[in-house]
């Protein structure tokens, strides 16, 4: 019971992941089969050999890619045999590694040279390409590594072998299906950061928005510098490599400043904001000597950094995992029970890092398979449907809101039985026009005349229908000028128009839709109404200098209800001289 309990109170934020789940297995089906480089295009090396000479002469020997050194001193030296078949011209030998200084041989003749004179762009990922003499085919090719960390930042992947013509589309092997998911999300998280900086100040949820879609551009960034991938967008090494820094320094500030949105703890929320101020400021500062001409590197204080990025993406979870809401609704759950598996992931994939320099050939095959396992691809795709539909739920919910509220509005401020404004709308309308100081308006003042005998001789029905044509009057008559209108209360009604010389029109109006009516429906009861205006400059031209500047919309109303009750007698009269003739 329980269990079932469960499933129907969550059954939307269930159905969602189902749906997303199978949508996404959809496309990695299509993608897979569609855009896949074809195996034939390319030749894995795996039967490599690695030598890792340390300092102190000693040398660890390797004959797979999994490898490791343990200082910036070693030298790597890496023996790639090609087989005689393989022969064809134009071909290269593509990987990425970290930082380091890179050089191809055969035999003793330099191939090709990586690392040595990069521009001040960062460390980064090299995309190394050797090109293959025909001679070296039944031989090998030797690249020789001078690193400069001390320590493999992740595991080396296999070598590949591709035609030059197929090489650009190294960096998408194994990742043909991720790679347009990112690219889309990395386009659609712009577009969204600059719809919602548009509505930043107008609209509650755009500030949100904007830094979730901020947070989301950067992780999806730094997904990319760090794969490599940002190379089949950013072919230059300079702006591939800016893309994994870029991505990793907007983390530092958009992280919080998400996170404040979601939690009620009024400490944390002033924590997270007032932090995620300051590595806004220190990201856009960065940012701006990168572009001039300053010397400026991110790898400058890329362990502060790193560290200063855990601590902030700790927070941030925190704070998202234990919000401190005591009424949950289902944007709050998909956050909470997504985070939970999105934790999951992530600890997963930080144990991977930790132990991905230390991992070789020796070491157990199971975690071999773990540290070459893409858990940070899971872990981001899951993230960033995490944070999207949550926030989606969430709009969902505040426009559900206001429009309960708007609808709550709408009932306090209309009269149900004629769907004009009721005496409380016209009492807050008045007060805004007396606020904004206009001066060319009129107020038409009505009175429906023997509404009393009709509901005495032909029923209250009767009575409500007679105010609802005189209602429909007003509504017909207002539908072309500037102003509003309402009832009163009881038989009254009252327009305001702008400007002023509209006041006749609609007057005369008002008249002729009531004739037109009861021409047409011929109604048993007598229908006519009084009526009286008066415009702000009449009634300010009665008054003193001094007294003017004192005069409100409620004076005009006066005015006009004077002028309605001359109109009422006048009515009055010629119908009794009418019975006495």
């Amino acid at each position: 019971m329980r269990n079932n309990s469960f499933i129907k109170k969550h059954q939307t934020v269930i159905l969602l992941f189902l749906s997303i789940l199978v949508g996404l297995l959809v496309m990695r089906y299509i993608l897979s089969d569609v855009g896949r480089v074809p195996k034939s295009d390319y030749k894995m090396l795996k039967n490599m050999s690695v030598e890792v000479q340390h300092e102190d002469g000693s040398v660890d020997n390797f004959q797979s890619y999994l490898f490791n050194f343990s200082s910036r001193k070693d030298h790597i030296t890496m023996h790639l045999p090609l087989e005689s078949e393989w022969k064809a011209e134009y071909q290269t030998i593509n990987f990425f590694f970290y930082n380091s200084v890179v050089k191809a041989y055969y035999k003793d003749q330099l191939l090709v040279s990586y690392g040595e004179n990069l521009k001040r762009h960062m460390i980064g990922h090299l995309k190394i390409s050797i090109p293959v003499p025909l001679e070296a085919y039944g031989d090998e090719i030797r690249v020789e590594i001078d690193p400069q960390l001390d320590i493999l930042e992740d595991n080396f992947d296999i070598p590949i072998l591709m035609s030059r013509g197929t090489e650009f589309y190294y960096p998408m092997i194994s990742q043909e299906t991720t790679y347009p998911i990112f690219v889309m999300t990395l386009i659609g998280s712009f577009i969204g950061i600059i719809i919602f900086a548009f509505f930043f100040k107008t609209h509650v949820y755009a500030s949100e928005g904007m830094w979730l879609f901020s947070l989301v551009f950067a992780i999806t960034l730094w997904h990319l510098g760090n794969t490599g991938l940002a190379y089949l967008l950013f072919p230059r090494e300079d702006l591939s490599a800016v893309c994994e820094y870029v991505g990793m320094y907007l983390l530092l500030p958009t992280a919080p400043l998400y996170a404040s949105y979601e939690t009620s703890r009024k400490v944390v929320r002033e924590y997270l904001r007032v932090v995620g101020t300051i590595f806004l400021a220190f990201f856009l500062l960065c940012l701006i000597l990168y572009i001039f001409p300053t010397g400026f590197q991110y790898t400058g204080h890329l362990r502060l950094v790193q560290t200063a990025q855990i601590v902030m993406v700790f927070s941030s979870m925190a704070s998202l995992l234990f919000p401190g809401k005591k009424i949950k609704n289902n944007s709050d759950y998909i956050l909470g029970y997504g985070l939970v598996f999105v934790a999951i992931f992530g600890i997963l994939e930080q144990v991977r890092i930790i132990l991905a320099g230390s991992i070789t050939e020796k070491w157990p095959g199971f975690l071999q398979s773990f540290v070459t396992t893409g858990f940070s691809k899971i872990l981001i795709l899951l993230l960033i449907i995490v944070f999207i539909t949550s926030y989606v739920f969430k709009v969902i919910l505040i426009a559900q809101a206001g429009i309960e509220e708007k609808h709550l509005k709408y009932l306090a401020y209309t009269d149900r039985l004629t769907g004009l404004g009721n005496r409380q709308y016209l009492q807050d309308q008045l007060e805004v026009l007396d606020h904004s100081k206009k001066k060319d308006y009129a107020a038409i003042f009505m009175d429906i005349n023997d509404l009393k005998l009709t509901n005495d001789l032909y029923g209250h029905e009767s009575g409500d229908r007679l105010i609802q044509m005189v209602a429909e009057a007003i509504q017909d008559a207002m539908a072309e000028v500037e102003g509003f209108s309402g009832r009163n209360g009881g038989d009254e009604f009252v327009c305001i128009v702008f400007p002023a010389s509209a006041v006749f029109e609609v007057e005369n109006k008002i008249k002729e839709y009531l004739r037109n009516t009861k021409e047409k429906q011929n109604p048993p009861f007598p229908v006519s109404i009084s009526m009286g205006s008066a415009s702000y400059r009449e009634v300010a031209e009665k008054l003193p200098m001094e007294k003017r500047e004192h005069l409100t919309v409620s004076h005009v109303i006066r005015q006009a209800d004077g002028k309605m009750y001359d109109d009422k007698y006048r009515m009055k009269k010629s119908r009794d001289q009418e019975i006495s003739f």
